[in-house]
């Protein structure tokens, strides 16, 4: 066992016991978070893109010459990468190999083999069933990799599946039935446990970061775009679900720690909002998206917080001018008003950049 791996579980085990709490044990990790660090992301990126690109380059081999096989030699060529990849991940686990520079690329190559291996080998062997169940199958023998690699690039592309799966399930988004909609958020919800087990695993910040970012947007972006399409929602009832599903992911984020869930959950509520200056939208929908600008800017101002500050202020001047715009007024004027927007952004960006410094 290394001396970092050692040091973590001391400090996991001082944690249990109550020798530290848990503000020193999350800085002790950081501090004992080196020995990944300094293998460096470049390496780690560079190792994923190759990790890709040998996927890629193998699958475009075998295609070229897929015609010329019969069929047991096809069924081996599309499982052989397969098995490679989960040999090979079995044999780092029992030798305790824990780098992200590994697993990383390890999972990127073994969620492509798997995907390329059930499409494969169902064509093969003329496999009958619908797209649907296809996917379903390629979500059950994925998810085994996204909790085995623990890879961010893995583990934010397997809830995609989800809206795969409720997107083929009817005629494009439209009527698709119940069951296709509880199997679709199935799909979803499965992906929580292994975001949670990634998340214990105290990855290098950059994999942290990305990771929260991807599945902040899925448990808001995502799955309220799948509500809405799912049961055809029209403007006012849709931007309700993206509000509803943001609120979840800022509460949620804000109980649990996770410093990039709440900024991603405004940044989605924000856009919702954006439509509610039609004339489609209720008035009082309207109203709420100025208060939630309103709240967004106040806070950012308060916590000295540029990105709320701005996002809010910015939400706050487009649903003002755009209002305004929509109106008879001369278009001298309306330039005007637009660098007197602009000019009281940027004074507002200074002056909370100078008392920022006196804090």
């Amino acid at each position: 066992m290394k001396k970092e791996e050692w040091i973590k579980g001391e400090i996991a085990k001082w944690r249990s016991e109550g020798v530290v709490d848990k503000a020193t044990a999350d800085a002790l990790f950081a501090r004992y978070r080196s020995a990944e660090s300094r293998i460096g992301w470049g390496a780690i990126i560079a190792g994923s893109f190759g990790a890709l690109l040998i996927g890629l380059g193998v699958i475009a081999i075998f295609a070229a010459n897929w015609n010329h096989l019969g069929r047991a030699e096809r069924a081996i060529v599309a499982i052989a990468p397969l098995l490679a990849c989960g040999g090979t991940a079995i044999a780092a686990n029992a030798r305790g190999w824990r780098t992200m520079a590994f697993w990383e690329p390890l999972g990127i190559l073994w969620f492509i083999s798997t995907i390329a291996a059930a499409c494969l080998v169902a064509q093969t062997y003329n496999v009958g069933g619908k797209v649907p169940d296809l996917v379903m199958f390629v979500a059950a023998l994925t998810l085994p990799v996204v909790w085995m690699t623990r890879s961010a690039v893995a583990m934010s592309a397997w809830p995609v599946l989800a809206f795969v799966y409720a997107g083929s399930s009817g005629n494009g988004w439209a009527g698709v039935d119940a069951n296709a909609i509880v199997n679709a958020f199935l799909i979803l919800a499965a992906s929580v446990p292994a975001y949670v087990a990634f998340l214990r695993r105290h990855p290098p910040r950059t994999a942290l970061v990305g990771c929260q970012v991807a599945m902040g947007l899925v448990y808001s972006l995502g799955m309220a775009w799948m509500l809405v399409f799912c049961f055809d929602c029209r403007m006012q009832t849709g931007i309700l679900v993206f509000w509803g599903c943001s609120a979840l992911v800022l509460g949620v984020g804000e109980a649990f720690k996770l410093p990039v869930w709440p900024m991603v959950a405004i940044i989605t509520a924000s856009l919702a909002a954006m439509p509610s200056v039609s004339s489609e939208a209720h008035i009082s929908t309207y109203v709420a998206s100025l208060a939630l600008a309103v709240v967004t800017t106040i806070y950012g101002i308060v916590k000295r917080r540029f990105a709320f500050m701005n996002i809010g202020s910015t939400l706050l001047l487009y649903l003002i001018l755009a209002k305004f715009f929509m109106s008879e007024a001369d278009f001298i004027v309306k330039g005007i008003v637009l660098i007197v927007a602009g000019q009281a952004l940027v004074a507002l960006n200074v002056v909370l950049f100078r008392t920022k410094g006196k804090v």
